[in-house]
């Protein structure tokens, strides 16, 4: 199965990249320290409560941790204090970003007082983040200061995604020559952006757009596959594929094309052996078109049709072949777009035309070579 042109790769926030630098920067300068343990990065979804892991794993006496500080690294500005406990003034949410209504230590939920020096909870400072917005998005640093062992700190990476709505429809066309779409498929409020691809049968291309997104920092994608519309491309069974890094699969959404075109029409029913006396003979009109006809009308060569004949519909039976059968029969159809035709010779013969005869096969109806000679004929 053919796909379409290959889409350029969805970009997260443009400040995504600064992550390995700062973290290499934060190694190289000894504030990036093993004795934290902290996930490199943590993703949250828009609007939901997210939680920052940040553990010390240095054993020692109860007690030992003076102070936890979390900072806001926002390069080139300067720190962001935004969370600090302290065993004898309690927490703090200088940040009036975050402030208290919307952070909490995970160990201590919102309390106040001197609570948390208790040896192994001081030793997790897990920063519990409500209502995540894009402005929330950036690097965070985790701080203890230890006795004797002096400061330990860590960073990760907050980043704010959207799981996007994703919808695909066909876009009813009329035949062209031109390179027109006929399926749209979008997926509403992602962050980062999705990806779109689609899968067909058919040599179409994909185009690509996007706007700003229902939702600050979020992404509306719309991908439009586009061909020049053929009555083969009609009922055509196409695939939008939808990729984003909150779906656990990708979202495949099926569409049928639809191509409006005149009717495309044959006669069938003559088999070459239309002989004079021949009784209820039929020619079929055989039509391909979108929408469906809304008229059909048979006629000959010569304007009328012969005595015998009678039109129903599609069909036009000859009750009786005579001579006046013998003529070209033309089936007009007519839909919505536009009218289409085909014509049929017929020859009549003056006696019934035989079958190809051998010592086994009989005609349907008739009687083979042995039958005709006899027994040892």
């Amino acid at each position: 199965m053919a796909r379409a042109a290959a889409l350029p790769p969805s970009r997260s926030s443009p400040t995504l990249p600064l992550l390995p630098l700062l973290l290499l920067l934060l190694q190289e300068t000894g504030a990036q320290d093993a004795r934290v343990r902290m996930p490199p990065e943590v993703r949250g979804r828009l609007g939901d409560t997210v939680e920052l892991p940040c553990h010390l794993l240095t054993q020692g006496p109860e007690g030992n941790v003076s102070q936890v500080t979390w900072q806001r690294l926002d390069p080139p500005k300067e720190s962001q204090s935004v969370a600090a406990f302290h065993p004898s003034h309690g927490l703090s949410f200088p940040s009036p970003q975050f402030g208290k209504e919307r952070l909490s230590f995970l160990a201590m939920g919102q309390s106040t007082g001197p609570k948390w020096g208790r040896g192994i909870e001081m030793r997790d400072a897990t920063l519990v983040l409500r209502g995540l917005t894009v402005e929330d998005e950036g690097n965070y640093s985790c701080e203890f200061a230890t006795f004797p062992q002096g400061t330990s700190r860590g960073v990760t990476w907050l980043r704010a995604t959207a799981q996007p709505q994703n919808h695909a429809e066909t876009q009813e066309v009329i035949l062209s020559q031109e390179l027109v779409p006929v399926a749209r498929c979008v997926s509403t409020g992602g962050r980062p952006p999705a990806q779109i691809s689609w899968f067909s049968p058919l040599d179409g291309k994909a185009q690509e757009s996007q706007v700003p997104g229902p939702q600050p920092g979020t992404v509306t994608v719309t991908s439009r596959y586009t061909l020049v519309p053929s009555s083969q491309a009609d009922g055509v069974k196409i695939t939008c594929k939808v990729e984003h890094e909150t779906f656990e699969q990708p979202d495949l959404l099926p569409v049928t094309l639809s191509v409006r075109y005149p009717p495309e029409v044959s006669i069938s029913g003559y088999d070459d052996n239309w002989y004079l006396g021949r009784s209820e003979a039929t020619l079929s009109c055989d039509v391909r078109s979108n929408p469906e006809p809304t008229g059909y009308e048979w006629s000959t060569t010569l304007g009328v049709l012969p005595a015998s004949a009678i039109a129903q519909g599609p069909q036009l039976i000859i009750h009786s072949v005579d001579r006046l059968v013998n003529t070209t029969f033309i089936c007009t159809v007519t839909n919505a777009v536009g009218t289409g035709r085909a014509e049929q010779v017929v020859l009549v013969r003056g006696a019934q035309k035989l079958w190809n005869q051998t010592a086994t096969r009989s005609p349907p109806g008739g009687c083979n070579l042995t039958c005709l000679l006899g027994p040892g004929k």
